[in-house]
């Protein structure tokens, strides 16, 4: 699968990258999943080690640790969905020596060290160089290990995207010689500064006030950067509950993963909702929606409500039914008394006249009776055809009086 990755797209490439193959096994203990935490040196091996060490502990499956890629570019080919996991900053380190005016003094015709050629430092660094005015043409782009990315005499400017515990970074800054460079000024974070410009541009960035002496006696003043999330990634197609249990282990035992490394304490569900550009993982929803009343728990009362609304509606129609249907057998009577009266009386009767007037009445009853029919006062069941037999019953006697 090819995917292109544009400049913006770019800035989640500084990602702390999961992939899980899924190979074909109907369970989670023999399968082999493969964990991409880049090399040794960087905060994201640092952090993936432990965590790597506590998902095979509690969820008992097994990583195969893939530690030498080219960078996140060839990481972002690999990923579908995201949980967010820590925030990686933008340090920009100098020597004392250049005494730099502003950002574009720093930068321009220096030496500027950005880690792995197709690493997301490069990329997202580049980016922000150019947003703030400075063209890729007017400084010497240094690449390398993230290990060799530090001020020295190939390297002019060192540009890192890490923790803030990063041991590469708080070496660099016990040296008296450097200095941290700030963006913009502190106090105008939030506020219009040239950071806030960056970040609403490339939308996942955010920007970050490193307080004063955050390292010893550095930075003498509070320093404005620009931070991003790093993320925990997995392929879309991966079972739900599976990292669901992925997402719940992590959480559940962030105190212990602190103790490998502080950064993890950033871990909480209010940051899985983080600024992301891809959507979570089904499983890491359904961790969120864990303590969600179900519908019935958040409907019990409407639901009464219209159960007992259909019980009383129920009872209402059945009674109806009832009345209707004794309604109907009461004018089905009324006939049969009407048909009966006649019958009784055919073999009293000889005149001529009278018996063709019986007749006529009977004939008039079963026309009431059929118009009634048809108007749904009466009902054509068993009680109906008793009173046909009647009808044709009386009817035949009178034809043989006759």
């Amino acid at each position: 699968m090819k995917i292109i990755i544009d400049n913006f797209s770019r800035i989640q490439l500084f990602i702390f990258l999961m992939l899980l193959p899924a190979l074909f096994s109907c369970n989670n203990s023999d399968k082999t999943y493969k964990i991409a935490i880049s090399d040794p040196s960087t905060s994201l091996n640092q952090v993936g080690i432990p965590l790597v060490k506590l998902l095979e502990k509690e969820l008992n499956i097994k990583f195969e640790i893939v530690d030498q890629t080219s960078g996140s570019s060839e990481h972002i080919k690999l990923l579908s969905t995201i949980t967010p996991l820590y925030n990686q900053n933008l340090f920009i380190i100098y020597p004392d020596s250049l005494k730099p005016k502003n950002i574009g003094d720093l930068i321009r015709g220096r030496r500027i060290g950005l880690g792995v050629e197709e690493g997301g430092t490069a990329m997202f660094t580049q980016n922000i160089f150019k947003e703030l005015g400075i063209d890729y043409s007017e400084y010497t782009a240094v690449y390398g290990k993230n290990k060799d990315n530090v001020c020295n005499n190939s390297i002019d400017v060192s540009c890192s995207f890490t923790s803030f515990n990063s041991n590469r970074i708080v070496n660099m800054l016990k040296n008296k010689n450097t200095r941290l460079f700030s963006l913009d000024d502190a106090e105008k974070a939030f506020g219009g500064s040239a950071v806030d410009g960056i970040c609403k541009k490339l939308w996942t960035a955010k920007p970050l006030v490193i307080p004063k002496n955050s390292y010893y006696s550095k930075p003498e003043e509070p320093i404005l950067t620009v931070s991003v999330f790093t993320s925990l990634l997995c392929k879309k197609n991966l079972d739900t509950e599976f990292i669901h249990d992925i997402t719940e282990t992590i959480v559940k035992n962030k105190s212990i993963l602190i103790k490998e490394n502080p950064v993890i304490n950033q871990v909480s569900e209010n940051n899985l909702h983080e600024t992301l550009y891809y959507p979570l993982h089904r499983g890491v929803h359904m961790f969120l929606d864990r303590n969600k009343p179900s519908f019935l728990e958040r409907y019990a009362e409407v639901i009464a409500l219209v159960l007992s609304i259909v019980i009383l509606l129920s009872g209402i129609i059945s009674s109806y039914r009832n009345w209707s249907k004794q309604r109907k057998k009461d004018r089905i009577d009324v006939y049969y008394e009407q048909v009966l009266e006649i019958d009784c009386s055919i073999m009293e009767t000889t005149d001529t006249q009278k018996l063709n007037q019986k007749i006529e009445t009977l004939y008039k009853i079963r026309e009431r009776a059929f118009e009634n029919l048809i108007k749904e006062k009466l009902s054509a069941d068993e009680s109906f055809k008793i009173f046909m037999n009647l009808m044709t019953d009386a009817i035949h006697k009178i034809e043989q009086r006759l």
